[in-house]
């Protein structure tokens, strides 16, 4: 293929459009030319949509992300954003969960440990033997379940990890490995013997702790500025379906009849996705991204007016605990958070069904969806007048699971991608899910692409179009 490069980036959400937008940055600050297409097969953003209408700010997705990461205010600041973004509230440090129907403060030092309802006093007790717990049994796979119930006792493993995990990743803690998901946690067990000790070694170092952000139309407004950013580049409601590879170039194939030729392919969609598209290219890989499995998510928008509910939604919500068999995995209080998510007068609150406690929920139809919320936040909030407005937002495979072996399986979906020069695998489905990973890792390839044309001779000749080559099937 003669003239610049050409890459084609397969999914547009956060990941995708990270990938994009970091590899033309780089391009330009080099002076060499590149052309880059993203395809998504749906709506530019991915699970990042935000509904504005009639004075609410809904997201179908992340509400927000934690400002301890570099890399997402690094692209915030590089898309000219700052002035966009807004801070959660204070109350947003407050946080619950729901044991015996009733709404306990959940911990957020190692002192409120001892003081929370969401612990018995045993409970409590089997906590304050935290730094003398045995430690890791070598070469096991440990689940997050087993680490915390070894370290702070079944208790807190149950009714304060396994709600966290249920809200972060919808997942069971029984199953997910916490090498793979929080490796924060294995590192502080392994460096000060204790989490405990780590926690009060982290505070004796200093540094203000993470908040909460977001910008002041929604989530969107990261997607929008990116979209205008890459322009044209960018191809929504164009769904893939196979990649393969010749002598000369890379050949993606869409359901639009016509295969785009590249020099190299960034697969930026989930694993789930990832692997019919390359089962051709490489069965063993596509047989690796296939088995890792995915949890998914009903999220349920629902509106009232603050008359209609009993008490104060003063903090960022609550977390429901498996004992209590709701179909509810959480609730978030989003017009508590940031500022104008709801009209005055009017609350804005999201439920989170489904995920692996309740699979069913996750595909169910909107009117149940809406039902199993409304008969849950009545049963926790007591709130029984109807909502003035709902919304919803089905994602079947919303989040990546990082069970037992996950770090194996993306040892050797690395190794197989080696294997082909010039494609690329990122994304939430390999080493974290939360918005701040998703933006990392479209960042880190995007730049490592950059690099990797460059070693091999980047060519500086002429654009001779801003599409990628079209080649019948």
């Amino acid at each position: 293929m003669t003239g610049p490069p050409r890459v084609v980036i397969v999914g547009g959400g956060a990941t995708g459009l990270s990938a994009a937008f970091t590899l033309t940055q780089a391009a330009s600050a080099q002076g060499r030319p590149v052309h880059v297409t993203v395809l998504e097969a749906g709506a530019a953003g991915g699970h990042a949509q935000t509904v504005d209408e009639d004075g609410y700010l809904v997201e179908s997705g992340p509400n927000g992300f934690l400002n301890r990461e570099p890399a997402t205010l690094d692209l915030v600041r590089a898309l000219g954003l700052e002035s966009r973004l807004v801070t959660a509230r204070p109350d947003a440090k407050r946080r619950f969960i729901v044991r015996n129907g009733r709404l306990c403060r959940a911990p957020e030092s190692p002192q409120t440990l001892l003081t929370t309802r969401a612990l018995s006093l045993p409970g409590k007790l089997r906590l304050l033997g935290e730094p003398f717990a045995r430690g890791p049994q070598p070469g096991v796979d440990e689940t997050v379940f087993d680490f915390a119930a070894r370290r702070i006792g079944a208790e807190a493993a149950e009714m304060l990890v396994d709600a966290a995990v249920s809200g972060i990743s919808a997942g069971d803690s029984r199953l997910l490995s916490v090498a793979a998901q929080f490796p924060t946690m294995v590192a502080m067990e392994r460096e000060h013997g204790s989490l405990v000790r780590a926690l009060f070694a982290r505070r004796t170092r200093g540094g203000a702790p993470s908040t909460l952000m977001s910008f002041d139309r929604g989530m969107a407004t990261l997607v929008e500025a990116l979209t205008d950013q890459l322009g044209n580049a960018v191809r929504p409601r164009t769904r893939v379906t196979s990649i393969e590879r010749s002598e000369s170039a890379w050949h993606v194939r869409t359901d639009r009849g016509a295969a785009l030729q590249a020099d190299a392919v960034v697969l930026a969609v989930p694993a789930r996705q990832a692997a019919p598209m390359v089962s051709r290219l490489d069965a063993p890989m596509a047989s690796t991204l296939a088995a890792i499995p995915f949890s998914g998510l009903h999220v349920v928008a629902l509106a009232y007016r603050v008359s209609d509910v009993p008490r104060p939604l003063d903090g960022y919500g609550y977390l429901v605990t498996r004992p209590e068999r709701l179909a509810t995995l959480g609730v978030v209080w989003e017009s508590s958070l940031f500022p104008g998510r709801a009209p005055d007068g009017m609350v804005l609150v999201r439920a989170f069904l489904g995920g692996t406690r309740r699979p069913d929920l996750a595909s169910s139809g909107a009117a149940a969806a809406i039902t199993h919320a409304r008969a849950d936040l009545e049963r926790v909030l007591r709130i029984t007048a109807p909502p003035a407005r709902t919304w919803t937002f089905a994602w079947p495979d919303a989040i990546a699971q990082y069970t037992v072996g996950h770090l194996d399986r993306v040892a050797t979906v690395r190794h197989r991608v080696a294997r082909h020069p010039g494609l690329t695998l990122c994304g939430t489905s390999y080493d974290g899910t939360s918005f701040n990973h998703a933006i990392a890792a479209g960042m880190r390839a995007g730049r490592e692409l950059a690099g990797q044309l460059a070693a091999d001779g980047w060519s500086a000749g002429r654009a001779s179009s801003a599409e990628p080559a079209l080649v019948s099937r």
